[in-house]
């Protein structure tokens, strides 16, 4: 058996179940409908497993009651010594379940090979997991929160964490994997049907399985799977558009996109979160305010003011040079009463992207508490309608 594992892997990287599209799985009671080249096979053999369970629970019980029933006591019960040795029982319940086992572990093993090797024309995308975020990376450095493929394509997903254990969970493609820090795992599929995305319910259900903090809950993400010509369009477009807007409009289109992002650990009110409220949440005013304010009572590094080390001839010149440094590296200077749990966006956001948190941060009594912006427009400026393709 195991001199044929090389062969194995040979097969399974070039299995048409693999290389070429199939019908997807229908819905059953237990399972929604399949969406990937792998699920019909999954699907029959949690179906295979099921209804062996189902043979079995029934014939284990129905004999418990029928002993039950004829073996109930009546009065006149005489002692007599059961047998001790059965051989065709014996036989019997060795033999049947040792081929019902072996011919499982060569159906899941088939499984197995398959869904751990993928094939070698995959389209590669990185994703990074953080608490609470999925980043998704493209090969031409456009990133995403929801996840984008190509229909009737491979696509391998090479996994990180930059925090703590997170799993990544495709119901309808019937794949998981585990996203452990320190250390990169991968994942593959194949989905031929396109969903479009007009809608955020045409997209699959993507989910973070492993419990992972106070928003854990909120790493629900969606998979949209489009034809070749609209995905390479879409990728075009997401890889840009933070480069076509004007850059005094930056904080007022871009912001709202990028807050996204920060909004599962910072509100905009000053209400509790896991990170330090935008708004005015202490008394010392909001972000800006309190950054920028010389005589500032917000505290960082167990109670030194923030005042301390931003100024002329101090470590930051100027307020814009310590936010970007939260940004890029959270761990610097961490705001007394939170953890140093933020995980750091280097690599993720480019200096425009910086530039216009800043500029929110900036303005923000021109947004409401959910990131809209809601303020005036300046007079040569155009509505705000700024769209990462998705």
């Amino acid at each position: 058996m195991l001199n044929q594992i090389p062969n194995l892997l040979m097969q399974a990287s070039t299995d048409p179940l693999v290389t070429q599209g199939i019908p997807v799985s229908p819905k059953t009671f237990w399972l929604p409908k399949g969406a990937s080249t792998v699920a019909a096979d999954l699907d029959w053999v949690f179906e295979f497993l099921n209804y062996i369970n189902y043979f079995f629970f029934v014939l284990v019980v129905g004999i418990m009651f029928y002993f039950m029933w004829k073996y109930r006591q009546k009065g006149r019960e005489v002692y007599a010594r059961g047998p001790s040795h059965h051989t065709a029982l014996e036989l019997g319940w060795t033999i049947l379940p040792t081929i019902i086992v072996v011919f499982i572990f060569f159906v899941g093993f088939k499984g197995f090979m398959i869904a751990k090797t993928p094939p070698a024309n995959c389209y590669q995308i990185d994703v990074t997991a953080s608490r609470w975020n999925w980043t998704f990376k493209y090969p031409n450095g456009a990133d995403s929160q929801d996840l984008y493929i190509p229909a009737g394509r491979p696509v391998k997903l090479v996994m990180r964490s930059d925090d703590v254990l997170h799993s990544l969970f495709i119901r309808d493609f019937r794949v998981k994997n585990d996203v452990v820090p320190g250390r990169f795992s991968t994942l593959w599929f194949q989905a031929d049907n396109p969903t479009g995305m007009e809608k955020e319910e045409d997209g699959h259900w993507l989910f973070c399985t492993e419990f992972c903090g106070k928003d854990h809950s909120n790493m629900n993400r969606r998979v949209y799977v489009l034809n070749q010509t609209d995905f390479d369009a879409w990728l075009t477009k997401r890889a840009q558009w933070l480069d076509v807007i004007p850059a005094e409009e930056l904080y007022y289109k871009a912001g709202p996109i990028l807050f996204k992002r920060c909004a599962s650990c910072h509100t905009l009110d000053g209400s509790v979160g896991t990170g330090p409220s935008w708004g005015n949440y202490d008394g010392s005013g909001n972000i800006w305010e309190r950054t920028s304010n010389p005589q500032t009572t917000h505290k960082v590094d167990n109670g030194k003011p923030l005042s301390d080390f931003i100024g002329p001839g101090k470590q930051y010149e100027a307020p814009e040079g310590y936010l970007r440094e939260s940004i890029l590296n959270p761990g610097a200077h961490v705001v007394d009463t939170y953890g140093n749990v933020m995980p750091t966006f280097k690599g993720q956001l480019n200096d425009r992207a910086i530039d216009a948190l800043i500029g929110m941060m900036k303005n923000l009594k021109d947004f409401d508490a959910k990131g809209k912006f809601i303020g005036e427009l300046p007079a040569t400026a155009t509505p705000a309608t700024a769209t990462p393709a998705k």
